[in-house]
């Protein structure tokens, strides 16, 4: 489950940023400015989207939980 919710991420960053950039090797780069830039869109798109952004988050975790639990149990119950 965490390296499928790490691939949508890298897959989402790598489609917002131009082609050829390569915004890893910036981050390694620039660890404490990186940090604060994704503090300030976080703190931003949470202020302006808040209610749309935790709706998607927790229809996201109740998606993950349910396959979670359907594949513990080997069968499609929930």
């Amino acid at each position: 489950m965490a390296s499928s919710a790490s691939e949508i991420a890298d897959e989402l960053v790598d489609e917002l940023m131009p082609v050829g950039f390569d915004w890893e090797r910036l981050v390694r780069a620039y660890p404490i400015p990186s940090l604060l830039l994704a503090g300030l869109g976080g703190f931003m798109l949470g202020r302006h989207r808040g209610s749309l952004v935790v709706a998607a988050l927790s229809s996201f975790a109740a998606s993950q939980v349910t396959q979670g639990v359907n594949g513990l149990l080997g069968d499609e119950i929930l």
